[in-house]
């Protein structure tokens, strides 16, 4: 279970990195408190890193991009549901927190995590 969290995590930043949603050097201020991908990996930290990375994606693009984002990578954002739950669920919670209608980032999300954001957005 460890290691495919870890697997799942590199993946999930470096194919972020790709996308140019940030770069390596504010990957690792994002995780700083973490000690960087390095830390959360050894202390099993995955879930505050996904929430910690969704807040910095949510406060940098527009509600419209991350739908669109949501929309199209659902397969990635559930490949590990228990962890990267909490990356969607962040995202949400940023956009809601400002006043935002986040009913087409929740219709966005992967379908199985909708009846969850519905229970704590709606």
């Amino acid at each position: 279970m460890m290691h495919s969290s870890a697997k799942i995590f590199y993946d999930f930043v470096n194919w972020l990195i790709s996308l140019r949603f940030f770069s390596d050097g504010e990957l690792s201020e994002i995780l700083e408190e973490f000690d960087g991908v390095q830390g959360v990996v050894e202390s099993n930290l995955f879930i505050s890193a996904y929430e910690e990375i969704a807040r910095y994606l949510a406060r940098n693009k527009t509600i419209d991009e991350m739908v669109e984002f949501f929309e199209s990578n659902r397969g990635v954002l559930s490949e590990l549901p228990g962890e990267q739950y909490y990356f969607v669920e962040s995202v949400v919670d940023v956009y809601s927190g400002d006043g935002r209608n986040v009913s087409n980032l929740i219709d966005a999300s992967p379908e199985r995590y909708r009846e969850y954001l519905l229970n704590r957005f709606a």
